[in-house]
């Protein structure tokens, strides 16, 4: 009988720290993705001016996209060229959505009376300042208050453009 209780008190020890491992996976599976958001958000608007660049320079043409042909009739050249412009139209999709993103952030600063924090968003990821230039132009502050800026308009950045994907709910 004794043995039986001890066999039953260990597993439930068992099952209590099996829980509890599995909520400790999940939180840091939650953790993960806010950052794994985070850094997409921030990876985009590193980007962002040479997305830009290559829809506005790039060779392809949007008129040259083949109208429902079968891909076996298709040469390779002729699928490499569609999925160049393929590439092209997400691009200019995902600028318009970064623009608009853009456009509600600077928005909602304004809104905070804030307008400051967007301008050094702004000057970091699209003109290319430095946090310190930044820090000179805006004056009252240092560089690393524009860190601290970039860093919450880039977390608020993310919710614009992935929607609920870019909050941890507990």
């Amino acid at each position: 009988m004794e043995n039986m209780l001890g066999k039953e008190v260990a597993e439930q020890l068992v099952r209590t720290a099996a829980l509890e491992a599995v909520k400790e996976f999940e939180k840091s599976q939650k953790k993960n993705n806010r950052a794994k958001v985070f850094q997409n958000a921030r990876k985009l608007m590193e980007n962002y001016n040479r997305i830009c660049k290559s829809v506005q320079e790039g060779v392809s043409e949007l008129s040259d996209v083949d109208d429902g042909e079968d891909l076996e009739a298709l040469s390779a050249e002729d699928i490499y060229i569609n999925s160049i412009i393929k590439s092209k139209l997400r691009s200019i999709v995902m600028i318009a959505h970064i623009d608009t993103c853009l456009r509600l952030l600077e928005e909602e600063m304004n809104e905070k009376e804030s307008p400051e924090k967007y301008l050094a968003f702004r000057y970091y990821y699209l003109d290319g300042m430095t946090p310190e230039s930044i820090a000179e132009v805006l004056g009252n502050c240092v560089g690393r208050t524009i860190w601290r800026w970039i860093s919450d308009l880039t977390s608020i950045l993310s919710v614009y453009l992935f929607g609920a994907d870019a909050i941890v709910l507990d």
